[in-house]
């Protein structure tokens, strides 16, 4: 299965806020959407120090404010993939996993995805 199609399925199989297609528009609009035959992503640029709320809107972003930090708010596929893809580098990175906003150096998600990657 194609990558976007895993990522909408999350909206099927737990409770969100939004449909799929208004967190797609908002990223679309506000923050930056990679959609390939290895990986999905949805991410904002954000302050990695900004309140949890202001983080996992899909509406807010501080792309005129420094941003120092990727929130990746939805991604499916080849973890690896998405380093070599992005334009921007920031130094952290943020997620929410099991609806716990998670914050860290982009070094270390970095050194994860190389231990958990495809790509050699």
């Amino acid at each position: 299965m194609r990558p976007v199609l895993k990522a909408a399925a999350v909206y099927e199989q737990e409770e969100c806020v939004r449909p799929f297609a208004q967190d797609l528009e908002a990223h679309l609009l506000h923050g930056l959407v990679i959609s390939t035959p290895d990986l999905f992503l949805m991410a904002r640029p954000v302050s990695h120090d900004a309140s949890g709320d202001k983080i996992v809107n899909s509406w807010h972003n501080t792309w005129d404010n420094e941003p120092d930090c990727w929130h990746v708010y939805l991604y499916s596929g080849e973890m690896m993939s998405a380093f070599f893809q992005s334009s921007t580098w920031l130094p952290y990175v943020s997620f929410e996993r099991k609806n716990r906003l998670r914050v860290y150096r982009r070094e270390v998600i970095y050194a994860a995805c190389l231990r958990h990657s495809h790509v050699s």
